[in-house]
C-alpha cells in the first residue's frame, strides 16, 4: 500500500516538474452551472442531490439544493456537462450536452415530477445557453469552430474577429510577407494588431488559461499556442469580473486538457508558389514569380494516464499535447537604384534630375572644399566643373565600389529609376510543443502548462 502511494506521487511530482518552466496559477475553471429546484407546482425543493458531470472527463462535481431551492457548481472547464438531480419521492431528473464556456454562468433550472425515484426525466439541451447570472460582457469561439474555419497563418488570435465590436488593423491580415508567420518580435505585434470596441490597438488584455502572455513594449503576444490545442477563445469586453482588469478588452485563451478517450489527430497544411499567382508590379515588369512555400506539420494526442498498478488515471489524471513544425522559404526581393558605372568613379555628368519645370536636367553639386569669400560674412561654394570630380576621395569611392552594378533596364532611363532587382532566399524554422496536464484531488483540481 505504501509503494503504491509513493508511486503515485512520484508520478504527481514528474507531471508537475515538467510543467514548471511555465506553470500557471490563473483559475481558468471559472464557469459556473446555477439553478434552482422546484416541483409541479413551482414550490422550491431542497436538499435535492445535485451531480454535474463533465462528459469528456467524467468527473463530477457532487452538491445539494439549499433551503430555497438553489444550488451552484463553480470552478468548472470549459466543455459539455450533464446535470442530474435526485430527490426521494420525484422521479431522477437529466439534462445532457450543456455547454459552458470559460468565465460564464449557465443556468439550468429544474422541474421535478412527482414519482418513483426508479423513473426519469431526460432532457437534451439544444440550444445555445445564456448567461443570465452576470453582467459581463463577453462571447467565444469554441473548439468545434476553431477546428472548422481555416486559418492561413496559424495566428489563434484571429479567432476574436468573429466576435461583435473586435476590429483588425491592416498588418493583421498580411499572409505573405517575413512577418506573417509568427517568427519575431515584430511577427508577434502583427499578430496583436485588434482593436475592441473602438479602443486603440495594442491595448488588450491578452491571457492564456489565466496568465497575461504579453510583452512589455507593445503589449504584444508573446506566447503563441498551438491553434490545434486550443479550446476556447473568449473576448470579455465589459463589466469584468475580479480576476480580470488592465486593458480596453480581455483575451482570454483556454488550452485543451485531455479526456477518458485516448485520441488524437495529424495535418499537413502547404502554401506554394505553384498555387500563387504573380503580383501586378512584377508583371509590369517582368520580374519572375518569387518563390514561396511554407509546411506545417501538426499533430496532438490526448486522453487519461494509466500506468498498470501503479495509477488508473481514468476520470482523475489527463494529458494533451499539440506539436507543430513550420518550414517556410520565401525570397526577399529588393528593387531599387544603385550607382552607375560613371557615378562609381566620381562622374556625374549623366546623373539627371528634374528641373523645376518637372523636365530632366543635370544636377548641381559644388565643392563643399572651396568656398569663396563674395560678401560681408559671404561665401559660396565653387560648382564642380561639368560634374566630374577630377581627383574623388578615396574613400568616397570605396563607399560605392561597395554597391552592385546596376542589372536590369531602368523603368524610367532619365533617372535610372529601378535599375537594379534582387532576390535572395530566406528560410524559417519554427517549432511549437504545447503540454497540459489536468489532475483530479477529491473536490481539488490541479493543471500545468508547458
Amino acid at each position: 500500500m505504501h509503494r503504491r502511494c509513493f508511486a503515485v506521487q512520484f508520478v504527481l511530482c514528474l507531471l508537475i516538474l515538467i510543467s514548471a518552466p511555465s506553470l500557471i496559477w490563473g483559475q481558468i475553471r471559472s464557469a459556473t452551472i446555477t439553478g434552482v429546484v422546484t416541483d409541479a407546482s413551482r414550490a422550491t425543493v431542497p436538499a435535492a442531490d445535485v451531480i454535474v458531470t463533465n462528459l469528456d472527463t467524467n468527473v463530477s462535481q457532487t452538491t445539494q439544493s439549499n433551503a430555497v431551492g438553489e444550488f451552484t457548481v463553480p470552478y468548472l472547464a470549459a466543455g459539455r456537462y450533464r446535470v442530474s438531480v435526485k430527490k426521494t419521492g420525484f422521479r431522477a431528473y437529466e439534462q445532457t450536452d450543456i455547454a459552458v464556456s470559460t468565465g460564464q454562468s449557465v443556468r439550468v433550472d429544474v422541474s421535478l415530477v412527482v414519482g418513483a425515484i426508479e423513473a426519469s426525466v431526460e432532457v437534451v439541451a439544444n440550444a445555445q445557453q445564456l448567461q443570465s447570472e452576470a453582467s459581463t460582457v463577453q462571447s467565444s469561439v469554441d473548439s468545434r469552430l476553431i477546428e472548422s474555419i481555416p486559418n492561413l497563418t496559424q495566428n489563434p488570435l484571429q479567432y476574436v474577429l468573429l466576435q461583435p465590436g473586435i476590429v483588425n488593423k491592416s498588418q493583421m491580415m498580411d499572409s505573405t510577407s517575413a512577418d506573417s508567420v509568427g517568427v519575431g518580435y515584430n511577427a508577434r505585434r502583427n499578430f496583436s494588431a485588434f482593436s475592441v470596441n473602438g479602443g486603440q490597438a495594442f491595448t488588450n488584455d491578452i491571457q492564456m488559461d489565466g496568465l497575461t502572455i504579453q510583452g512589455s513594449a507593445w503589449n504584444e503576444v508573446t506566447v503563441l499556442p498551438n491553434t490545434d490545442g486550443i479550446q476556447e477563445v473568449r473576448v470579455v469586453s465589459n463589466n469584468f469580473t475580479a480576476e480580470y482588469g488592465r486593458g480596453q478588452g480581455v483575451i482570454a485563451v483556454a488550452s485543451k486538457s485531455g479526456t477518458n478517450d485516448l485520441h488524437g489527430t495529424a495535418s499537413f497544411r502547404t502554401r506554394n508558389e505553384g498555387l500563387n499567382a504573380n503580383t501586378f508590379q512584377n508583371n509590369a515588369r517582368s520580374i519572375a514569380r518569387p518563390k514561396f512555400r511554407l509546411n506545417e506539420y501538426a499533430g496532438t494526442i490526448g486522453g487519461p494516464i494509466v500506468i498498470p498498478k501503479i495509477v488508473n488515471g481514468r476520470d482523475k489524471l489527463f494529458f494533451f499535447t499539440s506539436i507543430q513544425r513550420m518550414t517556410h522559404d520565401d525570397t526577399a526581393e529588393w528593387l531599387g537604384r544603385v550607382p552607375t558605372a560613371l557615378e562609381r568613379q566620381g562622374n556625374f555628368s549623366q546623373t539627371l534630375r528634374a528641373d523645376f519645370s518637372g523636365k530632366p536636367g543635370n544636377i548641381l553639386l559644388f565643392d563643399p572644399f572651396s568656398a569663396v569669400l563674395v560678401g560681408t560674412d559671404l561665401y559660396r561654394r565653387q560648382p564642380v566643373p561639368g560634374n566630374i570630380y577630377s581627383n574623388p576621395n578615396k574613400y568616397a569611392l570605396n563607399i560605392m565600389s561597395a554597391y552592385a552594378l546596376p542589372n536590369r533596364t531602368p523603368d524610367d532611363a532619365n533617372y535610372n529609376t529601378n535599375n537594379f532587382y534582387t532576390a535572395k532566399e530566406r528560410v524559417y524554422d519554427r517549432h511549437n510543443i504545447n503540454n497540459r496536464s489536468d489532475y483530479r484531488v477529491g473536490e481539488h483540481f490541479f493543471y500545468g502548462n508547458f
